[in-house]
């Protein structure tokens, strides 16, 4: 009778049809609580669902059966890894290791928690095994990758994410990870912007309450300062653009001088928008980077903002530029940098970009916008140093 329901139940598993190959599985485990196969590929539905808890406790009632699969043990660590039990995981993978010396992804995963960890050195002695096994394991090339940039070996790890490539040249994360390293070497002209989404995505719960209290940021409140000074053609209804809008800290602060007009805010982050959303003052949330948006033909605006965003890049030749393409005649870009005393602009260690303010006046110059008006301000404080910075208004010509 189980040996029919388990046929029945592993070919509705292989079909995909994982709920009614578990409530099968589970007829068996109540017939025969030792069945080792039961236990086992239930415990794999159960990952396929990402119901970890439940996967740990069939993985194991198979391990007690027989504990000389290594498939079983490897995936016991994936449940425990993913419930924040790094250190069980990697004594799991251990015992499947034990099991099959040459096995390769579980070495590899044996290194991904291992850098989790923090235990550097055990990883790349890890990873440095599974290549051996391997030369051209693509995924162990990206992790090894991955345990160079951990350790600031930046050169080093742009060689193993090339090596992957050379595998996998459209492998995503080996060029993600690849962009991120060429930032860290100061040698990319911004912030990738994936790595920018993943940064404010993961910010977004406490970004205010962070930004207005514990950095004591105030950019959104100088923006407006700033602008309350400078002679604009009107001063309501406008066409308002808010880039890098975030929850909305700078729309919330430019609203009225949009009301009867338009605004608009612009961002990489989909939990950002969603955030700002919730304010009610958007006429609409655009998810995207803000440069190709600029550069692209639209609706113009009497007024763009740019508060806690361009400190995320260094070339800011394609954002004034932008900026003059979208601006009305006599329209304003407002907009905060931090400060670098010297020419040019640079990448700081906090991973964003300062700029001088001769580059700002020289940049938007060539880019044919005029220079207003700036102010010296402290625009948020870093590890309780205050963080110094700029202010800028820019004009289009009418």
């Amino acid at each position: 009778m189980t040996e029919q329901l388990m046929q029945e139940a592993q070919a509705l598993h292989e079909s995909g049809q994982l709920d009614a190959a578990a409530e099968i599985y589970l007829k068996v485990i109540e017939a025969e609580p030792r069945q080792f196969l039961a236990q086992c590929s239930l415990g794999f539905v159960y990952m396929l669902q990402s119901r970890f808890a439940d996967a740990e406790k069939h993985l194991a009632a198979s391990i007690s059966v027989e504990p000389r699969i290594p498939d079983a043990w490897a995936q016991l660590s994936v449940a425990l890894h993913q419930q924040g039990r790094a250190q069980e995981a990697v004594s799991c993978l251990d015992r499947a290791i034990g099991l099959q010396p040459d096995n390769v992804e579980m070495l590899t995963n044996r290194a991904v928690i291992l850098l989790d960890l923090g235990c550097i050195e055990q990883a790349q002695a890890t990873i440095e095994t599974a290549l051996a096994f391997k030369p051209d394991f693509v995924h162990a090339h990206i992790i090894k990758g991955n345990v160079f940039a951990a350790q600031k070996n930046y050169e080093k790890a742009l060689m193993a994410y090339d090596a992957a490539l050379a595998g996998d040249p459209d492998n995503p994360v080996a060029r993600e990870n690849r962009e991120h390293t060429l930032f860290s070497l100061g040698r990319t002209p911004r912030c990738t912007p994936t790595y920018m989404r993943r940064l404010f995505d993961a910010f977004t719960d406490n970004y205010d309450r962070h930004m207005l209290e514990t950095l004591d940021y105030r950019a959104h409140l100088q923006l407006r300062d700033l602008a309350n000074k400078i002679p604009m053609d009107k001063k309501s209804a406008l066409s308002i653009l808010d880039l890098g809008s975030g929850t909305g800290l700078v729309g919330e602060t430019f609203k009225d001088l949009a009301h009867g007009g338009r605004l608009r805010g612009i961002d990489l982050s989909p939990l950002m928008n969603e955030e700002a959303k919730k304010r009610g003052i958007y006429d609409e949330l655009i998810l995207g980077d803000l440069e190709p948006y600029l550069a692209s033909p639209g609706l113009p605006y009497d007024l763009i903002l740019a508060a806690d965003t361009l400190i995320y890049l260094g070339d800011l030749a394609p954002t004034f530029g932008g900026a003059a393409q979208r601006l009305v005649p006599g329209g304003h870009f407002v907009f905060a940098v931090e400060a670098k005393g010297e020419e040019g602009w640079t990448k700081t260690d906090a991973n964003r970009f300062a700029h001088s303010l001769s580059y700002l006046r020289d940049e938007a110059k060539r880019q044919g916008l005029e220079f207003v008006e700036f102010s010296d301000q402290i625009l948020r404080t870093q590890d309780k140093i205050p963080v110094e910075g700029y202010v800028v208004a820019l004009r289009k010509p009418a």
